[in-house]
């Protein structure tokens, strides 16, 4: 790889898949990708982000998004926006692949540190960035936190014939494409075990990460705890909750059915998911059909995000059902507010609660077994607090200033 000729000026270039949002010539982040932005930033003397601008007509079909003007950001003044086009049908792509492949490979040449966050087949300009960075002979960093064509596979029995079929051709592609990307990296950054043990094989530095945005004031304190425990000890109804999106990788129906398991058991407790998405309708119905009326609550999408980790603080356990190869950030913020997780046996899971513990796990898709869980912890408190204690203890691992000046380090090492 060829870095004689790349200025050695502490500049990174990031392709992400998150989308801009364009507003009367305004940009807009994400709120978690613009404070990750920051984060970034943090560490190098100048940032280049590029990302797809997002039409308006779609941003209905995408649920709990926060936009942040990118102007209001800490380090703007060093951060650089290159906004690409929208282009996830092979139409728009093609069409616009040459001019943006040329733009993204005159940044590349002038940036010190590449990394790019690949998600995708079609429209994903991440990796179109790794193969421009192949033929200009760079180092470069890829960085993953869900296994994309595992992912499609799993969901595609809830699909249409017509979906399948698409899944049928594209997943295969996509997992071939991003083996090449990968084995010609010099540094991957898989967020979870999921991506560690499906990529790791195709890369020879490999690094486990997280993708955290919980500041040290997010921290449950001391005194949280110590209210918090009283409350396990004292509190006869057992308040549990779910964080995130109402889609199928999340598989809140089975969610219900643990629920449904647990409240079966006789025992007292209260439920809510706080989210919207595309099963919400359906959670709704099946909610009803187990009436479970007076025990689970829908509250939707909370755009606040400190009234969500006060939620997160208060809440007994954090109860979910993740059937796919991903590594969601709310078991994360669940461990930083003290609040033990309690699901589906992952190896991601496994891997936040493997050092210091703070859950507990069941195998996958068995909700009678998860449901048994739930009730066995609402009749021994004492276990309860235990976790709880434990939760607290692994949350202290996970702050955003921390995970990026370690990934950073990476990255000029490596990329």
């Amino acid at each position: 790889m060829n870095k004689a000729l790349i200025p050695d000026d502490g500049s990174m270039y990031l392709v992400l898949p998150v989308p801009f949002r364009s507003v009367d010539g305004r940009l807009y982040v994400e709120a978690q990708a613009a404070n990750g932005l920051d984060r970034w930033a943090d560490n190098f003397s100048t940032l280049t982000v590029a990302a797809p601008v997002i039409p308006e007509p779609l941003l209905s079909t995408i649920a709990g998004f926060v936009w942040r003007e990118v102007d209001s950001l800490e380090h703007r003044s060093r951060i650089v926006c290159q906004p690409l086009p929208w282009a996830y049908s092979p139409k728009a792509f093609f069409k616009r692949y040459k001019p943006t492949r040329n733009l993204i490979a005159s940044t590349i040449a002038a940036s010190q540190h590449l990394q790019f966050a690949i998600g995708g087949l079609v429209g994903d300009w991440a990796a179109v960035a790794a193969l421009e960075a192949i033929r200009q002979r760079r180092h470069y960093a890829i960085h993953t936190d869900r296994v994309e064509h595992e992912l499609m596979q799993k969901t595609a029995s809830r699909a249409s014939s017509l979906r399948r079929l698409k899944i049928a051709v594209e997943a295969p592609l996509m997992k071939r494409y991003h083996r090449h990307v990968i084995q010609h990296c010099s540094l991957g950054l898989w967020h979870g075990d999921d991506c560690f043990r499906a990529y790791a094989p195709w890369c020879k530095q490999n690094h486990l990460i997280h993708d955290v945005h919980t500041k040290q004031a997010d921290l449950i304190t001391d005194a949280d705890i110590y209210l918090k425990l009283e409350d396990i000890r004292s509190n006869p109804t057992l308040n549990l909750c779910y964080v995130g999106r109402l889609d199928p990788m999340k598989a809140p129906l089975e969610w219900l059915a643990a629920i449904a398991a647990a409240r079966d058991h006789g025992i007292k407790l209260q439920a809510t998911w706080f989210g919207e998405g595309s099963l919400l309708e359906a959670a709704k119905q099946e909610c009803s059909r187990l009436q479970l009326g007076n025990v689970v609550r829908f509250a939707g999408f909370i755009a606040d995000r400190s009234e969500l980790l006060t939620h997160l603080r208060s809440a007994h356990a954090l109860v979910f059902t993740h059937i796919t190869p991903e590594s969601p950030r709310n078991l994360l913020e669940a461990l930083v507010c003290g609040t033990p997780i309690l699901g589906y046996d992952n190896a991601y899971a496994v891997n936040l609660l493997e050092a210091t513990g703070g859950g507990s796990l069941v195998p996958m898709h068995n909700t009678q077994a998860l449901g048994g869980l739930i009730a066995s912890l609402a009749n021994h408190r004492g276990k309860l607090a235990n976790l709880t204690q434990q939760a607290a203890t692994a949350g202290r691992r996970f702050t955003d200033t921390a995970v990026f000046s370690e990934r950073s380090e990476l990255l000029k090492r490596y990329a």
